[in-house]
């Protein structure tokens, strides 16, 4: 029976028939690559349904179905038809591969990546960003996941890895993905509270631990993001290496909800 090409919407959880298939050459996938249809766009060849000029509004991306899950799959005539495959779905259809998507955000569960919709919720962000000075008492756990959450509204593609992962890791955050991707290794660190005192600062050996496992795992490069400050050791170590190490504080943290706070782009 051999493999199906089609074209999945995100927004309608359906599948649609290709009715066009075009071959690109290097200039034609470059202007692809900067309009709405770069998600359809699988090699050299763009697959486009019927009313293309609405990819953007359905997340439209390009699939492949095999052989074992083509009998399953039931095509949608009409593109505003909602079915019924959600990205959950999909993911236990073996022989279903979805193109580069919309979804920004997965997450490591029992071993393998699931996506979701959500790193943290929009009530932390809120709380946040009406009461600055919550940041500081907001639990590693919760920080670590508003950070995942912030870069994915900053334009990143994130895997959040689970938090026993080894390597000083928190998450994978992906730019441009679709061509030659740059991958930043992310530790977020929220520092203990000294008694009576604000959060110790982040020292050199944190960002020098990062920085080796950005190089061990071959990535662009390391980030770190705190909820406090860094000692003037750290901030030395990445003037060293500016190009691979990056420092964020929770005064940047705060900077990005204020201009991310809304996620107007899903």
């Amino acid at each position: 029976m051999g493999t199906h090409l089609a074209v999945y919407s995100e927004k309608n959880r359906s599948f649609l028939p290709i009715v066009t298939k075009l071959p690109l050459k290097p200039e034609g996938i470059r202007r692809v690559l900067g309009s709405p249809l770069r998600y359809c766009l699988g090699a050299e060849f763009l697959y486009l349904p019927e009313q293309s000029d609405r990819a953007g509004e359905l997340k439209l991306c390009w699939a492949r179905i095999g052989s074992i899950s083509l009998p399953q799959v039931k095509m949608t005539r009409s593109v505003d038809e909602i079915g019924e495959y959600d990205l959950q779905s999909l993911e236990h259809l073996d022989d279903v591969r979805i193109g580069d998507r919309y979804v920004k955000r997965q997450k490591e569960k029992d071993g393998r990546f699931v996506t979701v919709d959500e790193f943290c919720s929009q009530s932390l962000i809120d709380g946040i960003a009406r009461e600055p000075e919550a940041l500081s008492s907001t639990s590693r756990a919760d920080f670590e996941n508003l950070c995942a959450e912030l870069f994915v509204r900053r334009g990143f593609k994130v895997d959040l890895f689970r938090p026993s992962k080894d390597g000083g890791i928190d998450f994978l955050a992906v730019q441009d993905e679709r061509t030659d991707p740059i991958i930043f290794a992310v530790q977020c660190k929220q520092p203990d509270i000294r008694e009576g005192k604000s959060r110790h600062s982040v020292g050199r050996p944190i960002v020098q631990q990062i920085y080796g496992a950005a190089k061990a795992w071959d990535l662009s490069g390391g980030i770190v993001v705190s909820g406090s400050t860094y000692s003037v050791e750290a901030k030395r170590f990445s003037e060293i290496k500016p190009t691979e190490m990056q420092l964020y504080s929770g005064a940047d943290v705060l900077e990005w909800i204020t201009r991310y706070r809304w996620n107007v782009d899903e």
